[in-house]
This record gives structure tokens, C-alpha cells and sequence, in this order.
């Protein structure tokens, strides 16, 4: 038996949307964002739209084919049977393993099938996910990398705050630990006394480093520091979250929430950083932030900020959305800050209108 959402094609684009300039953090550049976009088209008309991506073209390739291997089993199924597709999905990848690019592969077509639910039931996702609130508050995370001059670091934080934002991060992990301490510094002095300031060490510390940059750090009101340890090292994590005296924010670089069960039991964060992708999608996202709520602690959506706003919306325990405008050229309709807050509209799905004119400049 067949319905309006019955699944009839499963389209997959690869894009490489190119940066004004390459980003620098302390793990790896970033010369451009390599993406596979995946639209789910059902019998009704609708369309859902998500993405995965990877630092690297060759990366890339391999997710896309990945995503049409199993895109091929949801032909023919309907697209509301999210919850089977998602274990059917990871049963198909256990010979070669849930993580890496097979959770990548399914959170693409599982966050497309929640955009089909959500204009199949007339219901923007946050909506359809609980609707606990409407719009999440931001932070400016698409400047201040490890490249920019002091004098650049210090006019881009400026220009972040006119344009809105109330919380900034920027980037740490250089070889000499006092010229992190003085870049902190300036942004602080840019962006002034009431304005957030995160700082993101992308893992390039161990855990005696960690506890020597946050004394440092501290003197500048450094609202959390993240990732500043490598992400598989959970003792060490509890060891800092322990003893730095700010909050310590780590997980956009875990698996599946049962990895979040782990940092959350042991006590190795104060803010984790579920990652759309690496969740394998809106279905799991939702129970690692659920597993983060039973144990009182916040989570912050890391990227995606077109399908993971409607996820922090719908979350009880979600605290800022990270804006990065990494996708936002192939968008008819850019996102928008005001009052520091993403406000989400109330259109079906994840209200995504792509700009075809754009993907098709940027296809590869």
C-alpha cells in the first residue's frame, strides 16, 4: 500500500561552495565546504532537503556514494517510517561500522525524511519535535579563525557585534601559548565586557595544556572553552571540567548518543555539542539531548544551523545555536539574526528554499 509520502526518488548533488579566504584552525585548513546534498522526493509533491559534508572533494565522493547506496532502500517506503528507516539503516552499516561516513550517510536522508514530515503535516520541525520555543539565541562563529592578524582579529569581532551578535568564538591551539592568551585579549577588548566570548581549541591540547590556558583565559571572562582536548579522552575531559574555571563545552565529535551517555555520566562537559551529522540525524539527535537532560546538563547544536536551530526550538535543555553561513549561498533566503536570537518562521519542515541557480553553480 502506497501514500502521499511514499518515497520516489532520492536525489543526491555534490557541491563544492568555495570561501572568500581559507579558514585556519589548529586541527586543519579549510579551504572550501565540499557537500553532499540529498533531496528526498515523495509521491505528494514534497521534497525534503539535508546535507553532510567533509573537509576534502575525495571525502565527499565517498559520501555520496554512500548516501545513494542506501537512499536506493527508501524508494518505494514511506518517508513518515523515520524510526525504521533510521535502524534499518544502521543495521545495513554495522559490517563496516555505524560512525564515520555511514553516520553521515544517514543523517543526510534521516533530517530530509523529518523535512517531508514536517510539510506533510503542515508543521515547521520544531513544532513537530514538541515546540518548546521559537527562536534560540546565536553565536557568531564564522570569523576569528587562527589566521587573522591581532588587528583583523580585532575588527572582525567588532563587526560581528554591529551586525547583531551578543556572543562570538573564536579560535585557539597556536604553538606558543601566550599569543593565544594575548588574541583572547584583544577580542575582548573589541567586542567589550558584555558580549559572550567562547574560545574553540579545536583538540590541540592535552590535559596539563588545557589546565594552564584556562587559568590564563580566565582573567578575559571567557564564557566556555571548547574541545581542548582530544574528543576520545574522557578522563581527561572530567579531570578539566573539574578544574577549569570556566565551563568546558565538548561533543560535536562524537558518535550517537550513546557516546553522549558516556561524556554525560562522566561528568566531562558542562555544555555538550551534539553534531546534527554525527548523531546520524534529527531522530538520534533528539534522544542524545534527551540523555543530556536526564542528567541536567545543556546541550548546544554544533553547525547546521538551518536544521539544527528547529532542534535547539525543540529541546528543553538546548542553549545557543552555533551561526555558521557555511550553506547559506545556496539559499534563496539567507537566515537572518535579531536580538542576538534565530527566530524560526512557521513553515512546514525545515522551511529551506534552495536557490537552484546556486547549486548548480556550485556542483561538482
Amino acid at each position: 500500500m502506497t501514500s502521499g509520502t511514499t518515497v520516489t526518488e532520492v536525489r543526491t548533488d555534490f557541491l563544492s561552495i568555495p570561501l572568500d579566504r581559507p579558514l585556519v584552525t589548529a586541527a586543519f585548513p579549510i579551504p572550501a565546504i565540499d557537500t553532499a546534498l540529498v533531496r528526498v522526493r515523495t509521491r505528494d509533491g514534497h521534497e525534503g532537503v539535508a546535507w553532510s559534508f567533509a573537509f576534502g572533494q575525495g571525502r565527499v565522493a565517498s559520501l555520496v556514494q554512500f548516501i545513494e547506496d542506501l537512499g536506493e532502500t527508501l524508494v518505494g517506503e514511506d518517508a513518515l517510517a523515520r524510526e525504521a528507516h533510521w535502524g534499518w539503516m544502521a543495521g545495513a552499516s554495522g559490517f563496516i561500522g555505524r560512525s564515520g561516513v555511514a553516520a553521515l550517510a544517514m543523517s543526510a536522508l534521516d533530517t530530509a525524511c523529518w523535512d517531508v514530515a514536517g510539510q506533510a503535516a503542515g508543521l515547521p520541525v520544531h513544532r513537530l519535535l514538541g515546540g518548546f520555543r521559537t527562536r534560540i539565541e546565536t553565536y557568531a562563529s564564522q570569523g576569528l579563525w587562527l589566521d587573522r592578524t591581532v588587528d583583523e582579529l580585532a575588527a572582525e569581532a567588532r563587526d560581528l557585534v554591529d551586525q547583531g551578535f551578543r556572543a562570538v568564538k573564536m579560535r585557539a591551539g597556536l604553538p606558543d601559548p601566550y599569543e593565544d592568551v594575548l588574541r583572547v585579549q584583544v577580542v575582548r577588548e573589541a567586542v567589550g565586557p558584555d558580549v559572550k566570548l567562547m574560545v574553540d581549541a579545536n583538540q590541540a591540547w592535552d590535559l596539563k595544556r588545557t589546565l594552564h590556558m584556562a587559568r590564563l583565559f580566565a582573567e578575559h571572562d571567557v564564557f566556555w572553552l571548547e574541545e581542548p582536548i582530544p574528543h576520545g579522552r574522557v578522563d581527561d575531559y572530567t579531570a578539566a571540567a573539574a578544574g577549569t574555571p570556566m565551563p568546558l563545552c565538548t561533543g560535536e565529535s562524537n558518535y550517537f548518543k550513546d557516546e553522549l551517555l558516556t561524556l554525560a555520566r562522566a561528568r566531562a562537559a558542562d555544555y555538550v555539542m551534539p553534531d546534527l551529522m554525527r548523531m546520524g540525524g534529527v531522530t538520534e539527535w533528539m534522544k542524545a539531548a534527551h540523555v543530556c537532560e536526564a542528567f541536567g546538563l545543556p546541550v548546544t547544536p554544533h553547525l547546521f544551523m538551518e536544521h539544527s536551530a528547529h532542534l535547539a526550538c525543540a529541546a528543553p535543555n538546548a542553549v545557543w545555536q552555533e551561526y555558521q553561513p557555511w550553506w547559506q549561498p545556496i539559499m534563496e533566503e539567507p537566515i537572518t539574526v535579531r536580538d542576538g536570537h534565530i527566530e524560526l518562521s512557521g513553515e512546514p519542515g525545515f522551511g529551506i528554499r534552495l536557490s537552484e541557480p546556486a547549486v548548480a553553480k556550485y556542483r561538482i
